[in-house]
């Protein structure tokens, strides 16, 4: 390829294109430094402009899933070693549907307490018309109840009234009757065939190690539930006999849910009154009538001239609360209409209305209220709510509580039914140790994609972000590389040994624990305290300040007059001196340079 040759001031430069070698002239008059400096302060300010709110945005993300993952872990408490003890898995869709936990087994109480022996339902009974009595205990309170039997009667009748009589008692009983050809079709612990009594009791009413409080009483002798004929012979005739309660672990299992209802007790609420005002019930004695089961009666209470709504509603507390065992009332906040207009309306201002409910129903009770006349400012059978019984089907079998606590696996796991859910979904019991690993690698990928996340813009945020959640690792990593866990590559993303760790767990457990769950000294817990203050602040709080981003630099002045001189002569021949084709392909790819001295 041919040259072009240019004359400026006694300097030959040519414009060649048969080289492959480039040269940048503002490179070879600037230093690389300058270039790189000038160019990575622009790409940052370019980058932080596009990606910090996003950027931002994704570890937010990713700590609320490190934040969810350390949750998901469980040490298991129900008092069985670790290689034998469960924990309890809901579904994701389960949440806020249900409670459940294991049991302690310390703890472990039975729904069904005993059984009657089998009967032909429709055959006669062999008992002498007449009246019959039991005592009834549960812990320390005792119940005599009486059933009246007549000639005739088969025992399926036989049956149904001691049944209705125990259910219409005031102690926390339940009796039910159960029909199965097969011994165990029905309860897996019911051999009776025919017709059979079931006694049961809710676990919410068990005296447990947690809920006792400092009373040293025996917790076998507080839950105690016995039968005992005193006039007749009507409980020998049943042959009732006690289950017996587990003493191994929960078995490994998968229950079936489906939350038919969330049962609630029936609650009367009144209207909100202004509580300084004045009452205007009249002044005298007023009562409300109740009725829930077979017991009855009124809620009395004074109203003098001059009182106002507080003092009224104060009274309608005490006096319900003193009644019954079965009702009582509390004072609730509430708002109301301003009696004041301001031109644009009312406004609300706060208020107190009077709750009354139903204490621990039993199945099928529901407590009715019947106002005496001049109370009818309470306004209480407007927003009544009438209760209902909580039902949920459990592996396709239908079960009903009242309060709504369901004891499976004879007790050994507790559901609590929060919420209504019409779809079926899994509830698992799985080996803790098994679930405790998987969670642990499951911690440990979202620490790894949480700092996968931050460091490539690590300069975008503040110094030392990204340290937040290494600095709780550095501070253990003897004891974490002993259990399994320990930094690899570059970035010190986090490895996890598995095998290592069920060794380090089933040697030394409590060592484990120690350094994962300490409340002072745990990795858990201190990765929890750094996410809460992350979230708590807003991860963008932790960007650097876009007023901080270094400024571009200025041009640089030429270092010497040469300098000064090469840069003026470029300039004006790219600008007047050029007259050769730009088109034709030499000068595509051609450049200047000086062939002077």
């Amino acid at each position: 390829m041919g040259v072009a040759d240019l004359t400026l001031d006694g300097s030959n430069l040519i414009l060649k294109a048969d080289s492959t070698q480039k040269s940048d002239p503002l490179k070879q008059v600037f230093p690389d430094s300058y270039w790189a400096d000038r160019f990575s302060r622009a790409a940052l300010k370019n980058r932080y402009e596009l990606t910090a709110p996003s950027l931002a945005m994704d570890v937010q993300s990713k700590v609320r899933s490190l934040s969810d993952a350390l949750g998901a872990f469980r040490w298991p408490s129900d008092g069985f070693g670790l290689s034998d003890a469960r924990l309890v898995v809901n579904d994701p869709e389960l949440d806020g549907k249900v409670n459940s936990t294991i049991t302690p087994k310390d703890d472990v109480q039975r729904y069904y307490r005993y059984y009657s022996r089998g009967f032909t339902g429709e055959a006669l009974n062999s008992l002498d018309a007449g009246i019959y009595k039991f005592d009834v205990s549960l812990g320390g309170t005792k119940k005599n109840l009486e059933v009246e039997l007549t000639s005739g009667m088969d025992n399926d009748a036989v049956l149904e009234a001691v049944r209705d009589v125990v259910n219409n008692s005031v102690l926390p009983v339940q009796a039910r009757v159960i029909r199965q050809n097969v011994p165990g079709a029905n309860l897996d612990d019911l051999l009776g065939t025919g017709s059979a009594l079931a006694f049961s009791v809710n676990t919410v009413y068990a005296v447990t190690a947690e809920n006792r409080g400092d009373d040293p009483q025996d917790l076998t002798a507080a839950n105690l539930l016995s039968f005992s004929d005193t006039s007749g012979h009507l409980i020998s005739y049943l042959k009732l006999y006690a289950t017996e309660k587990p003493i191994s672990p929960a078995r490994e299992a998968r229950y079936a849910l489906s939350g038919t209802v969330a049962g609630s007790p029936t609650q009367y609420l009144s209207k909100a009154f202004d509580v300084n005002a004045e009452t205007t019930i009249s002044a005298g004695t007023h009562s409300i009538g109740y009725s829930i089961g077979t017991e009855s009666g009124t809620i009395d209470f004074m109203v003098e001239d001059g009182d106002t709504w507080q003092t009224v509603l104060d009274r309608i507390d005490n006096a319900a609360g003193g009644t019954s065992a079965k009702v009582t009332a509390k004072l609730v906040d509430a708002k109301l209409v301003s009696p004041v207009y301001t031109g644009d309306g009312y406004y609300l201002i706060d208020g107190k209305a009077v709750a009354i409910s139903a204490v621990d129903p039993k199945i099928g009770e529901r407590l009715v209220l019947e106002p005496g006349s001049g109370l009818e400012a309470l306004a209480l059978n407007v927003t009544a709510s009438p209760g209902a019984d909580s039902v949920m089907v459990v592996n396709g079998t239908t079960e009903t509580r009242a309060p709504g606590e369901f004891a499976l696996d004879r007790g050994r796991v507790l559901v609590n039914l929060e919420e209504n859910f019409g779809d079926t979904l899994p509830l698992t019991v799985v080996s803790a140790i098994g679930e405790m690993e998987k969670n642990v690698g499951l911690v440990t990928d979202a620490y790894n994609d949480l700092r996968k996340t931050i460091l490539p813009s690590e300069d975008l945020f503040k110094e030392g972000f990204a340290d937040l959640w290494r600095k709780p690792v550095e501070d253990r990593i003897v004891d974490l590389e002993w259990m399994g866990l320990r930094e690899a590559e570059e970035d010190n993303v986090l490895w996890f040994d598995s095998d290592k760790f069920y060794d380090a767990l089933i040697a030394e457990p409590d060592k484990v624990k120690e350094v994962l769950e300490d409340e002072e000294e745990g990795l858990f817990p201190s990765w929890q305290d750094v996410n809460d203050t992350v979230v708590e602040s807003g991860v963008s709080s932790y960007l650097i300040q876009e007023s901080s981003l270094p400024p571009l630099l200025p041009e640089p002045s030429p270092r010497t007059e040469l300098e000064l001189e090469v840069k003026r002569e470029l300039v004006d021949t790219f600008e007047s001196t050029f007259n050769f084709d730009l088109d034709d392909p030499a000068a595509e790819t051609g450049r200047l340079f000086s062939r002077k001295g």
